[in-house]
């Protein structure tokens, strides 16, 4: 049996263009608009050149013009002189010159007047012209360039337009005579054309051919780049995806993706008229098994359960991990209670059997409870919570699977009379804190306190949180209880910061608290309405309170650190949680149970200790040690590095009152040890 992926319980979005497709259409836009800009600009360089050839060869001509024409013994055409006849001749001979012919096809110059005084066209010698613009601009010192309508050309010794096409160059020189500095004749030469174009459009091919294949094969490596770099993206993100929807310690679904299952299959029955069962399984004995062997073997045991359930279950059921050693069984179709007993009898009958774990055999047992729709609630919460009740009743009455029964629950009548009584309470300001000193092992000083919650019930008298809180998450009042805690814990944060003794508080988080939407949006208020800094503020969670949904609580708790505040591994050792995972967490300390420092000199106990404050230390995490009961147990948990305490060997949980009253003997008895205090 195989876990069902997200895509199969959610409805697939619209297809859109992927992100390879999309830069491949933008870059090779881009690429394209680039290579015709740059095209352009070639092609405008080119012609530019061709122009510049144009004028180059027409200064040639316009030199030996001057020669033929403009003679110092010639009448200064300013004068009002015209070609002579011998002139005229030496200038059709001049034309008729084959290298000449090759590059110009007419001459033609006028005074800034506008009178023709010489040109290849003998009957327009004489004349007087409107002078074009091109001439005009060309008086004012300026050699003028351009392509013109082959009409532009006269000549008397061939056909124009045979010869020239439909369009010619043309090149407006400027030209001193008479020993004057300033231009007072204007020469044009027109030049064939059809040439020059037909060897721009060669060499602009060219050019746009190399820079075509150029901006290829630039395009071809970029699209290599990225369509390697987006297949390592889509690989991370479906790893990504799996990690966020699977358990990163057996690989099984977590609650996520339990809860997304779920719904679809509930859907379904409803629609079929069908029932769904959730089966809630604890495993037995598995703390023991933790604690003697060390949490190594505890994580390799955990990782053989799915397989092991696989081989009595439907290819369609599906086994998910909501943390520590609880799973659960989604099966989306049962005929009855019946049908899903008989399930959970053949999971108790393969956990029976022995597990090897490197070459040790392991007996683990379980409690399963189980929660059929309709019946027993009729979406995934209600569901899991009936199943919870079951398997609670299972393992009190030890008949190892129970199907969920109202008898069971929590919610009978006393406890629902205490529930709206705890409601009640905290809206009275019943709930108290007390609060435990926590102190540095090297230097004595108080850096912190534990605030813990307590019930001033008004008939029994102080209750203690295991009395109160369970039935506070069962029932969702653990949010309007956790709220009421952090106000009275920041309020007195305050209250010591201006007293001149700031002290940093920890708070209890429970699972259902960390997992609450608005948990972030909560704690700060809190901060912002007793203006207490988020280094004041030390959130305490359980190994297994994280690995209920581990991505989840990752998310949650990165976005507490972001306030400031820090957060640490409560009752450490005494979870299930692969040290891998651990060091993702934004974590600042962690607490070692005090079920491990009360027995500190049992050896087991010593090492569990010792290996923990290694590891922590290794890892760079504040290490402090809860349950320190005698002077003997401080000095022990101080040699092997521990960095601080708190216990009876301290001080008890006391009113803000008393606490403040033990700081200042604490400070006093500091104050004496000091060397001429």
């Amino acid at each position: 049996m195989t876990v069902p992926r997200l895509a199969s319980v959610r409805r697939r979005p619209a297809v859109r263009p992927s992100l390879l497709l999309q830069f491949g259409t933008l870059s090779f836009v881009i690429v394209a608009v680039l290579g015709l800009v740059v095209g352009q600009q070639l092609h405008s360089l080119i012609t530019d050149r061709a122009q510049a050839n144009a004028r180059a060869a027409a200064q040639v001509y316009l030199q030996l013009v001057e020669r033929t024409f403009f003679t110092p013994d010639m009448q200064s055409p300013a004068a009002g002189g015209l070609a002579t006849s011998h002139q005229l001749s030496l200038s059709e001979q001049l034309t008729e010159n084959p290298v000449v012919r090759q590059q110009v096809l007419s001459a033609k110059a006028w005074l800034s007047n506008g009178l023709v005084v010489f040109s290849t066209a003998r009957g327009e010698i004489g004349t007087r012209e409107t002078l074009p613009a091109s001439a005009t601009k060309a008086l004012t010192g300026e050699t003028v360039s351009g392509i013109a309508d082959a009409s532009r050309v006269r000549s008397d010794s061939y056909d124009v337009q045979q010869h020239a096409g439909e369009k010619v160059m043309f090149v407006d020189m400027p030209l001193a005579v008479g020993g004057t500095s300033t231009p007072g004749v204007v020469v044009e030469i027109t030049q064939d054309y059809v040439h020059t174009e037909a060897a721009i459009r060669h060499d602009t091919a060219m050019v746009y051919g190399w820079l075509a294949g150029g901006l290829l094969v630039l395009y071809l490596a970029l699209f290599r780049i990225v369509a390697t770099a987006s297949r390592r993206m889509r690989h991370q993100s479906e790893v990504n995806r799996e990690l966020a929807l699977h358990d990163t310690l057996t690989g099984l679904a977590n609650r996520s993706l339990l809860r997304d299952l779920a719904a679809e299959a509930l859907a379904t029955a409803q629609r079929h008229d069908t029932h769904v069962a959730l089966l809630l399984l604890d495993l037995d004995r598995f703390k023991e098994i933790n604690d003697t062997l060390g949490h190594h073997h505890g994580d390799l045991l955990l990782a053989l359960i799915g397989p092991r359930l696989t081989s009595v279950l439907r290819p369609h059921d599906t086994i998910a991990r909501l943390g520590g050693d609880e799973f659960v069984v989604l099966l989306p179709e049962v005929v009855g209670a019946d049908d899903a007993l008989a399930i959970g009898r053949r999971v108790l009958g393969v956990l029976d059997e022995a597990f090897a774990v490197e070459g040790v055999e392991l007996d683990v047992g379980g409690s399963i409870g189980i929660a059929i729709s309709p019946d027993h609630g009729e979406d995934f919460e209600t569901l899991l919570r009936h199943a919870d009740v079951a398997m609670y009743a299972a393992k009190t009455h030890q008949n190892g699977v129970t199907v969920y029964d109202p008898a069971y629950d929590a919610n009978s009548p006393a406890r629902l009379a205490m529930l709206g009584e705890l409601r009640r309470g905290i809206d009275a300001g019943q709930l108290v804190l007390h609060y435990q000193p926590q102190v540095d092992m090297d230097s004595g000083e108080v850096t912190g306190a534990e605030a813990l919650v307590r019930w001033e019930h008004p008939t029994r008298g102080l209750l203690f949180p295991d009395e109160f809180i369970p039935l506070a998450e069962r029932t969702g009042l653990i949010r309007q209880l956790t709220l009421a805690v952090l106000d009275q814990a920041l309020a007195q944060a305050a209250q010591w910061a201006r007293a001149g003794r700031p002290l940093a508080v920890a708070v209890n988080l429970s699972a259902r608290s960390l997992l609450e939407l608005t948990l972030r949006d909560d704690v700060a208020a809190a901060l912002a309405r007793h203006d207490v800094p988020g280094s004041m503020l030390e959130l305490e969670i359980t190994e297994s309170t994280v690995m209920a949904d581990p991505e989840r609580a990752l998310g949650v708790l990165r976005s507490l650190t972001e306030l400031g505040l820090t957060v640490s591994i409560d009752d450490f050792g005494t979870g299930y949680s692969s040290m891998a995972y651990l060091q993702r967490l934004p974590v600042h300390g962690l607490k070692i149970d005090r079920s491990f420092v009360t027995d500190l000199g049992g050896d087991v106990n010593e090492v569990i200790v010792s290996s923990s404050i290694d590891l922590a230390r290794s890892l760079g995490l504040h290490v402090i040690a809860e349950g320190v009961e005698d002077r003997a147990t401080w000095d022990r948990l101080s040699a092997l590095g521990c960095h601080a305490g708190q216990g009876y060997f301290l001080s008890r949980p006391v009113p803000a009152s008393v606490f403040d009253e033990w700081f200042a003997r604490h400070l006093d008895e500091e104050l004496a040890a000091v060397p001429g205090g």
